[in-house]
């Protein structure tokens, strides 16, 4: 069984230039450059003092690894809080 696949664009600069050709002009979108690339435009100290409080880390996925790894663990009280109920029919 195949699963779920998501739509593409084969060739943006066609689809553009099909679209601009056909009369549409409002194709593209606006968006923030990426948050590294900002830093890195504003300069680390300067990013800090405009951007800091604005910018959070929100945690990582759960990972297996062995024993040896030097991350701490997660703290999980409760295994069934931390997984969705699978309802079978």
């Amino acid at each position: 069984m195949e699963g779920r696949s998501v739509r593409k664009y084969k060739d943006e600069g066609a689809i553009a230039e099909k679209a601009v050709a056909g009369g549409y002009k409002d194709i593209y979108r606006k968006s923030l450059i990426p948050l590294t690339e900002m830093q890195k435009l504003m300069g680390k100290s300067k990013f800090e003092e405009l951007l800091g409080d604005l910018i959070y880390k929100p945690p990582g996925k759960p990972t297996l690894v062995p024993n040896s790894d030097k991350r701490p663990a997660m703290n999980v009280a409760d295994a069934k809080n931390e997984f969705n109920e699978i309802m079978e029919d």
